[in-house]
């Protein structure tokens, strides 16, 4: 059977995550790279070749070029938010299916522009919003939709990121860095922002957030603590914590907690186990995880829906660029929020 020839488009940190992911999946294969910047060619190279075993042999520097390629059937864009809208509006207008990191875009303008592009195409553009696929998440969503716990009434969402991890994703100097602009918080707030509509099926009515950044000159980065108190349309209150300034040696890096109408509750404590808790002492129903980094986040699952369900068989994606839109206008909200010390209503 013919593989799905993927182009991989940047080749910066998440890039390598989607290597990592399509050599797991037998239906596909990387058969070309592509970015501006010779010099990240070479460092794919030395990336793919000692950890992966493999070489790409065709490389463009020009996504239009990119496009015409026959060997490529779908290409996944993991170029920076900001710089990203013509890179995805020239492979949308090739009509190339293409699977986009998120956020795609550093603007609500930007993102529903590409949203009404790829409709009027009948492009396949599809956001990677992959904390819906990871199976922590996606047992927690299938609970709640058995009743398990009757309607969710309150969330408490953690999360945190390591300073140096993030220091290492984007050196000193990068434009990420700029708190005026919003710094990391919405590049890291949409995943779960996305994860909270997505789990409660509702839409946010209001939110309230706070933020306090934090300069980390060892590092030559910003740290950020930012809490969001979120009210749904369904009336259930998701409350949130998440922070890019914490070391390495803190403990699980994500808590989820669900509340329902019956008293029951699920737990995500870290991604690797979710937790059923009943009405007696004691009584609880464990589901464990035990996979990798790029499964324990959905990145492997979400490529191999893209690729195989999407790209192969021609159906719709399920995560829309709506979904994205929505998210970035919630981070959004929170940073207006911060600003003014008032809620946003949506």
């Amino acid at each position: 059977m013919k593989k799905v020839g993927v182009g991989l488009l940047g080749l910066g940190f998440m890039a390598r995550t989607h290597s990592y992911a399509i050599r797991e999946i037998p239906e596909a294969e990387i058969v070309a790279i592509g970015s501006k910047f010779p010099d990240e060619f070479s460092k794919y190279d030395e990336f793919s070749e000692k950890t992966l075993k493999y070489k790409v042999e065709t490389r463009y520097t020009e996504v239009k070029e990119m496009v015409k390629d026959p060997k490529i059937d779908a290409i996944i864009c993991t170029i920076p938010a900001r710089f990203s809208e013509p890179y995805i509006t020239e492979i949308v207008n090739a009509r190339k299916p293409v699977l986009v990191e998120c956020p795609p875009c550093d603007t609500l303008d930007k993102i529903k522009k590409l949203a009404e592009l790829a409709k009027n195409r009948q492009a396949k553009l599809m956001p990677g919003h992959c904390y819906r696929f990871a199976p922590c998440f996606a047992k927690s969503k299938e609970l709640i939709e058995k009743g398990e716990i009757g309607v969710p009434t309150m969330i408490y969402f953690k999360e945190t990121v390591p300073a140096e991890i993030l220091a290492k994703q984007w050196p000193p100097g990068n434009w990420i860095w700029n708190k005026e602009i919003g710094g990391p918080v919405p590049t890291m707030s949409v995943f779960y922002l996305d994860l909270a509509r997505w789990i409660l099926n509702s839409e946010p009515v209001s939110v309230y957030g706070t933020v306090r950044w934090q300069d980390l000159p060892q590092f030559g980065s910003l740290g950020y603590w930012v809490t969001s108190t979120i009210k749904f349309k369904n009336e259930a209150c998701w409350v949130s914590e998440i922070s890019g300034a914490v070391a390495q040696s803190t403990g699980p890096a994500m808590r989820l907690e669900i509340f329902g109408e019956k008293g029951n509750a699920i737990l995500c404590d870290g991604p690797t186990n979710t937790i059923l808790f009943g009405q007696r002492k004691k009584e609880q129903q464990v589901w464990t995880f035990d996979l990798s980094g790029i499964e324990q986040w959905g990145h492997k699952q979400q490529d191999e829906y893209f690729l195989k369900s999407v790209v192969m068989e021609n159906k719709e994606p399920m995560v829309k660029m709506e979904d994205s839109a929505k998210a970035m206008e919630m981070s959004l909200a929170i940073l207006e929020s911060a600003k003014t010390g008032k809620p946003v209503y949506f």
